[in-house]
């Protein structure tokens, strides 16, 4: 069932109807729903990534590009996970457009040899519908197996 705007003209003295208690009980199985609106995916062997002369590419297409449908509003993106070899720069595009710094994207590793690279990121304002976040890499490296890429409606 759709949301039904609760009633808030109550009369002192009136009785609760079952119209009423329906309208309750079906906001909140839809807020049940909502809360569970979620995509996640944990990586189960290591990820080479290309390395693509500084422009963002897809870290693996098939599993690390989410989609969910939204009623409209706020998600949130969560991304944790180990990485190996030199500078790291992440980025989430959502529905084609990327979410970070246009040279850095959102996460930015130095040089050192071995990354665990965590950030959680807020979008508001999404429309109601179906939006796909793609995890996406400027720079060569590898992700270890183990991490892990969600995204979450709000």
């Amino acid at each position: 069932m759709a949301w039904t705007t609760p009633k808030t003209d109550w009369e002192v003295g009136e009785l609760v109807s079952p119209g009423d208690l329906n309208a309750v009980s079906e906001n909140l199985a839809e807020l049940d729903r909502v809360r569970k609106t979620v995509a996640a995916h944990t990586t189960t062997a290591d990820i080479v990534t290309p390395n693509t002369n500084n422009t963002f590419d897809d870290i693996d297409s098939d599993n690390l590009n989410l989609t969910i449908t939204t009623t409209g509003g706020d998600v949130l993106i969560h991304f944790h996970g180990p990485f190996t070899r030199g500078v790291v720069i992440i980025d989430v595009e959502v529905d084609g457009t990327r979410r970070g710094d246009t040279n850095n994207g959102m996460m930015t590793t130095d040089n050192s040899q071995w990354h665990f690279v965590s950030f959680t990121r807020l979008i508001q304002g999404l429309n109601a519908g179906s939006h796909t976040f793609k995890l996406q890499t400027k720079r060569g490296t590898t992700l270890r197996a183990g991490a892990q890429f969600w995204v979450r409606e709000i």
